[in-house]
């Protein structure tokens, strides 16, 4: 008789673990240097009227950038520079990404009128993907929710086409992987970063939030509106914290000299609960410490009015002391959990290359065994690179 009641438990353990992982859904595809462009092309780029690009401007290999003004870019100009080469390196392995990530749904031929939840969408037997209508993209609360669509061949827009997402979900967690060419009919409201492997067309009064990014051809745009999306900072999936209020403010940059550790820390190997048992009641909260971020690791660079910043992976080290023991630590950066361990000493790697270029943050949140919480913030920037002054024609 034993053996119902245990495999019953294997059952629902297994039925548990299997709606957990459907409920994380895709990891976000990510752009890293070209994450800040709102328009990235290979061959050339054209504008005809008053279009808004609201983020950069990028092209490699090709020089030709054309109707800037009229049009107008409220962000940095790159024309096959380094800058533009790495983002279009970062953009080839982006969209590689996104294109090889496993299916969990197969799109109809046309997606308008419909509703879809968190996944990685292919196109079946039709290899292009249409839009006519309005399709409702719904994160079903989670902030994190990541949309991957998978279009072997062209993606195409009827005029008043419309994506909208719904509860809690973020444009920049949206990504339509093209095999070929998109085109976006006549007034389209767009949401998320289109990856073309060859042009991008869009027509008069298009607007998105995201990007259009081509790999190889040329981004046609006329009159339109691009707003580059980018992630809130601090969001988290539900769940990933303990409820809970942070304590306001950051702490002070330059509380610890570089490369030390705080008096007191225990050696290394002492990981797990303290020398108390877990039955001492302390309301204490954890003593969290955080090193490493620029400015702490060697002479960071410093661009002319950019503050400090640092073009250079690096190593954030983090100590933490409580007397009940750690019963958890997350690490996120940029509202993203990266860790979440249960010892005292934690290490990190920071790849700076894949971010994009500004202010990033690194958050430590961590839970004693006697329930007490603390927050910890450390800021740093990612430098840009240096670059030529674009020359515009047209």
């Amino acid at each position: 008789m034993p053996r119902v009641p245990v495999l019953f438990a294997v059952v629902l353990a297994l039925v548990v673990a299997g709606s957990a992982q459907a409920q994380t859904g895709p990891s976000p595809v990510l752009l890293g240097t070209a994450d800040s462009f709102a328009v990235l092309g290979g061959s050339a780029i054209t504008n005809t009227g008053s279009t808004v690009l609201n983020g950069d401007l990028g092209l490699h290999p090709g020089t030709a950038v054309t109707g800037f003004p009229p049009g107008t870019v409220n962000g940095a100009v790159h024309v096959n520079d380094a800058v533009a080469e790495q983002a279009k390196a970062d953009l080839v392995t982006a969209y590689n990404d996104a294109a090889g990530r496993p299916r969990t749904a197969t799109a109809s031929p046309d997606i308008g009128g419909q509703t879809l939840t968190p996944g990685v969408y292919r196109t079946g037997s039709v290899a292009s993907l249409g839009l006519t209508g309005t399709l409702t993209l719904d994160a079903q609360g989670d902030p994190s929710a990541v949309f991957i669509f998978q279009i072997e061949s062209t993606l195409t827009t009827a005029t008043d086409s419309r994506v909208t997402i719904i509860n809690g979900g973020q444009a920049c967690n949206v990504f339509w992987q093209v095999g070929s060419s998109a085109t976006l009919g006549t007034r389209t409201a767009f949401q998320g970063t289109i990856l073309a492997l060859t042009s991008i067309s869009a027509a008069n009064g298009v607007t998105i939030g995201g990007g259009f990014m081509a790999r190889n051809g040329a981004v046609t745009l006329d009159t339109d509106t691009v707003t580059r999306s980018q992630c809130a900072v601090g969001t988290e999936p539900p769940g990933t914290e303990p409820p809970g209020e942070e304590p306001p403010g950051e702490e002070p940059p330059g509380t610890e000299p570089p490369g030390t550790e705080p008096p007191g820390e225990e050696p290394p190997g002492t990981e797990g609960p303290g020398t108390e048992g877990p039955d001492r009641v302390d309301d204490t909260p954890p003593r969290v410490r955080i090193f490493g971020p620029p400015g702490r690791l060697g002479p960071p660079s410093r661009p002319p009015g950019a503050g400090e910043c640092t073009k250079r992976n690096f190593t954030v080290k983090i100590r933490l002391r409580d007397r009940s023991g750690i019963r958890r630590v997350s690490v996120y950066i940029d509202g993203r959990r990266v860790k979440r361990v249960s010892r005292r000493r934690v290490s990190l790697r920071v790849k700076v290359r894949g971010l994009r270029v500004g202010r990033h943050r690194i958050k430590v949140v961590a839970i004693d065994r006697e329930g007490n919480r603390a927050v910890r913030k450390r800021s740093f920037r990612r430098c840009a690179l240096e670059a030529a002054a674009p020359q515009f024609t047209g």
